[in-house]
């Protein structure tokens, strides 16, 4: 059997400028069945990325990194710097996931990404949540994933402030990302221009997708349309998070129309979208379908009587955790029958 080794660096918050003499060690010593870097929790220097790259390019089967919050009080300067250093010794490599994500890594760490990027095409998961990206830095992103055929699986860009021009730029991607099966891109100010293309262009390439969450950006008028096509066409979709949305009641029935043609439904977010009543009884009757398969409903801030709540709650009643609290209210009462079930267990 092929022996597998994960390099980690403990995560204490510490500034690290080398690696100590028994971390060389270590990395010599595993170097050839290396498969995993943890460098998590703490803040490293252009000086570290300099000494650690030479590690890094003998480790000849190495395909995952978790750089995720390392660049803890680095200057904008030095972090697209580090990240050069980092992305040129991962070259040639087979990477197949990176997640840097609460990092600074601002447009110009993107664009010292690429060279990496355009051509890791064996890579299957990338992570770049909450990077400051901006419009520039997610065009650098999708500037390099548009260079040849790509394999890339999850793609990860939440709260990076892409907005509507990010949304298209990303678009442009997805042409040679066709194996896509997970688009996280939540919270990034995406107003309808942006949000049409960028499901527009999921449904004419990527046919494998399941699952796509754009909570908290905006659906509304002729999207909604785009993002219901995209859900009847998309045969292998199973997770979706529409949540705050801005969606108006009215818009609503479409949605539904293509969530009932889902054959699969695992996950789903839909809070704060203005579903009343009926069209809450209409989703209770999609769901009760799907009830084995459902693992998460989340139905928050919508204008459902107390009986169509009663509803959810007893469908879901024999499956713990899987129904999000409908109001605030719901909280409070979860957490006092937690206290209950705490207080009773207690002998005095």
């Amino acid at each position: 059997m092929e022996q597998t080794y994960t390099f980690t660096i403990e995560s204490k918050k510490q500034n690290i400028d080398a690696l100590s003499e028994e971390q060389q060690q270590e990395f010599k010593t595993h170097a050839q069945e290396c498969q995993i870097i943890v460098l998590k929790g703490n803040s490293y220097s252009k000086q570290f990325f300099n000494q650690f790259s030479e590690y890094i390019t003998t480790a000849k089967q190495l395909q995952k990194i978790n750089g995720n919050d390392i660049f803890v009080g680095k200057g904008k300067d030095e972090i697209p710097q580090s990240l050069q250093i980092l992305g040129n010794s991962l070259i040639g490599l087979n990477i197949l996931s990176l997640d840097l994500s609460n990092n600074a890594v601002n447009p110009f760490g993107a664009e010292a990404l690429k060279p990496f990027l355009k051509q890791a095409h064996q890579l299957q998961k990338l992570f770049l949540n909450n990077c400051g990206l901006g419009i520039r830095g997610v065009t650098q992103i999708s500037e390099g994933l548009q260079e040849g055929e790509h394999n890339l699986q999850i793609l990860a860009i939440a709260r990076n402030r892409a907005e509507c021009d990010g949304a298209i730029e990303i678009s442009k991607a997805f042409p040679t990302c066709k194996k896509l099966q997970e688009l996280h891109i939540y919270q990034n100010g995406i107003k309808q221009k942006g949000m049409m293309e960028l499901l527009s262009s999921l449904n004419k390439n990527c046919t494998e997708l399941t699952t796509i969450d754009i909570r908290d950006n905006f659906v509304h008028e002729a999207t909604t349309q785009v993002l219901s096509d995209l859900i009847t066409n998309s045969s292998h979709l199973t997770a979706i998070n529409i949540s705050d949305c801005n969606i108006q009641g009215k818009q609503n029935k479409q949605i539904l129309e293509a969530l009932a043609k889902l054959v699969k439904i695992e996950k789903l977010g839909y809070n704060y979208a203005e579903l009343n009543d009926v069209q809450g009884n209409e989703l209770y009757e999609i769901i009760a379908k799907q009830v084995e398969n459902v693992t998460k409903l989340e139905l928050k801030g919508n204008e459902f009587k107390k009986a169509t709540k009663q509803k959810f709650k007893e469908l879901f009643a024999t499956k713990e955790k899987v129904l999000g609290a409908f109001d605030s209210d719901d909280e409070d009462e979860e957490e006092a029958d937690e206290l209950q079930k705490l207080f009773s267990q207690l002998v005095i």
